[in-house]
């Protein structure tokens, strides 16, 4: 009798430091530069592909409609642009490919890489501006969460964050009309 209960305790703790998966929240991954930035007052439509979806019983993902509001809210906050859109008419199309998130599958700490292709154009006349790859790295710590799957999520949403300042620095530096 002591030992299965032991060995459901066992389990217990197990799955609580587990736990289920989260996919990383847009809000998390927003990145406003301490610097001034060159400020366009032109629309600009931002897209993302390449992201997964998180299922409750797997690993923690970025999806592509998180990341594309992530970076929209933080060329918002940043005033990169007049006004980041999802759709609709605008000079300039932003289009970002998730091209691989490297996800650690246990650990004490979490260390999460990411890299997205970027593609910044103008609308019209149809012209490419900015073609960059952009990698980025984040850590959780355990002492930042203890359950596993939080370490996880926070780890991605550190390596989009800092992956999106880097496009921020990147695209101020260009003089948009």
């Amino acid at each position: 009798m002591m030992k299965s209960a032991t060995s459901i305790l066992i389990v217990l703790l197990a799955w609580a430091a587990v736990g289920c998966a989260s996919s990383a929240k847009p809000e998390a991954m927003i990145s406003v530069p301490a610097t001034p930035v060159h400020r366009s007052a032109s629309d600009v439509v931002v897209t993302a592909i390449g992201g997964k979806e998180t299922s409750a019983m797997l690993v923690s993902q970025i999806s592509n409609e998180d990341f594309a509001l992530a970076l929209r809210d933080s060329f918002d906050k940043a005033g990169l642009f007049k006004k980041a859109l999802a759709s609709g008419p605008a000079s300039y199309a932003l289009d970002a490919f998730i091209v691989q998130l490297n996800q650690p599958m246990f650990g004490a700490s979490m260390t999460v890489s990411m890299e997205v292709s970027y593609t910044l154009s103008r609308t019209e006349p149809k012209e490419v501006i900015l073609k960059k790859g952009i990698s980025s790295t984040y850590t959780a710590s355990f002492g930042e969460a203890f359950v596993a799957a939080t370490r996880l999520q926070m780890a991605n949403e550190g390596a989009a964050r800092k992956n999106v300042e880097q496009i921020i620095r990147e695209i101020s530096s260009l003089k948009l009309d």
